[in-house]
């Protein structure tokens, strides 16, 4: 509520401070003329003086009082106009700020067109019921093909990735066996290239040994032929004798 100015007062002020100047005045007149009397305060001249001054004391007061009313009033508006004004400058935020997000909302250039979505079919009869809810309404209905297909790609990535370790794995057993297994084939071979000189002492003994057998076969061949030549001559004179 703005302060308003009491006018009539400040008439009565005005009115009074005249009629105390003119009898100032005509006090100040009789005292220069030496009609003053002694005990001026007693007489009716000096009765309506002090009327007078104690007329405008209370006047004084009374604007005093109504001049610090006003002063409140005026810092009680100043401070509901100061709270208006920081609301409007909130206000005024709020919407520079709205109008913004309806600008970037405006010129948003989304690619949910051309993300490659499983039918329409194939949603409806795999999705869970709450992506069904409200199927009826296309912006809602696009929403939730749009989260089944987000959770369908993040549980497809996290199997890839489960399966990717266990590959990891395997292929870091697979290269410790085979270093395992080089291990082996090295050893083995250490182990042929130390047979060889008992391989070879071996070859030698089994040359001797059948250089042996086929000499002593040969003589027993020839023992034999000759025992047959002699058999042979013995038949001979045999038979000559009987002639």
């Amino acid at each position: 509520m703005m302060p308003t100015v009491d006018t009539n007062a400040w008439q009565s002020i005005a009115s009074a401070a005249e009629e105390l100047q003119k009898l100032m005045a005509e006090h100040l007149q009789m005292k220069m003329e030496g009609t003053l009397a002694d005990n001026v305060l007693e007489s009716p001249q000096g009765q309506t003086l002090l009327v007078a001054i104690d007329r405008m004391k209370d006047l004084h007061c009374q604007a005093y009082e109504s001049t610090r009313d006003t002063k409140q009033q005026t810092a009680d508006a100043k401070d509901a106009m100061d709270d208006k004004q920081v609301g409007l400058q909130n206000v005024m935020y709020e919407k520079r700020h709205i109008v913004e997000e309806i600008v970037k909302c405006r010129e948003f250039r989304s690619v949910y067109q051309h993300v490659d979505l499983i039918s329409l079919d194939d949603f409806l009869a795999k999705a869970p019921e709450h992506y069904l809810e409200d199927k009826d309404n296309h912006h809602t209905l696009m929403i939730n093909r749009l989260r089944f297909e987000q959770d369908e790609r993040t549980s497809l990535k996290e199997e890839e990735e489960r399966l990717q370790q266990e590959r990891q794995l395997l292929i870091k057993e697979n290269r410790k066996a085979q270093e395992k297994l080089d291990r082996f084939d090295k050893l083995l071979d250490d182990f042929v290239l130390a047979t060889v000189p008992l391989e070879e002492s071996l070859h030698e003994d089994d040359k001797k040994t059948t250089a042996s057998t086929r000499t002593t076969d040969a003589m027993d061949v020839d023992e034999q032929d000759t025992t047959e030549d002699q058999e042979s001559s013995q038949i001979v004179d045999v038979q000559m004798a009987d002639s």
